[in-house]
């Protein structure tokens, strides 16, 4: 019983550590960092739990309205987009936007949606708005960089330019004397020996 409430308080106390976005019903949470998200046709406002630091989520405007004139409904959207901002931890956010009356005006908004992030004390939080095809370029144009500058320090001729990641040589080299069989461990001593010569 003592290990099941410690284990409650540690959970309550990551919870408590992270930040909390809600975003209304009127926007579908495509990915968040990324990380893609499931659909749901029922959709309600949905609260994100987020760590400290930047994120990035990837919206889509989507609201419905009933025809007035015929029993049946309009489903206006927007092309995906994509936020950027920065919490600090216990951070309460709420995501707003301009309310749509009528279809019209929903349409103008889809063209070219524009929200806000606000926190607890209804203070604007400072966002980066940009269109999903635009953060899709920049992600390829950073990968790319990182790659070249890879390349750039395996093609160096200054050894210290490149950085050793990973295992060092004597941990793989006891990594795979201890995956030796006795047969390959002989042959592998003899090699050293006739190394030495």
């Amino acid at each position: 019983m003592k290990a099941i409430l410690v284990c409650l308080f540690f959970l309550t106390a990551i919870t408590a550590q992270a930040a909390q976005l809600t975003i209304p019903d009127t926007f579908e949470v495509l990915a968040v960092d990324g990380e893609k998200r499931s659909k749901s046709f029922f959709t309600r406002a949905t609260e994100l739990d987020l760590a400290a630091g930047q994120h990035s989520v990837q919206l889509q405007y989507r609201e419905m309205f009933e025809d007035a004139t015929e029993d049946d409904h309009q489903t206006v959207r927007s092309e995906p987009f994509v936020i950027m901002f920065s919490v600090s931890a216990d951070a309460k956010l709420q995501l707003l936007h301009p309310l749509q009356a009528d279809v019209e005006q929903a349409k103008a908004f889809a063209t070219s949606p524009r929200v806000q992030l606000v926190d607890s004390n209804n203070q604007a939080i400072p966002v980066e708005q940009i269109s999903q095809q635009t953060y899709e370029q920049e992600l390829m144009s950073m990968q790319q960089q990182r790659r070249q500058q890879v390349v750039k320090k395996s093609l160096s001729d200054d050894p210290t330019e490149f950085t050793h990641q990973g295992p060092d040589n004597l941990e793989m080299m006891k990594y795979w004397w201890q995956q030796a069989t006795d047969i390959e461990r002989q042959e592998f001593i003899r090699y050293l020996q006739e190394e030495q010569q």
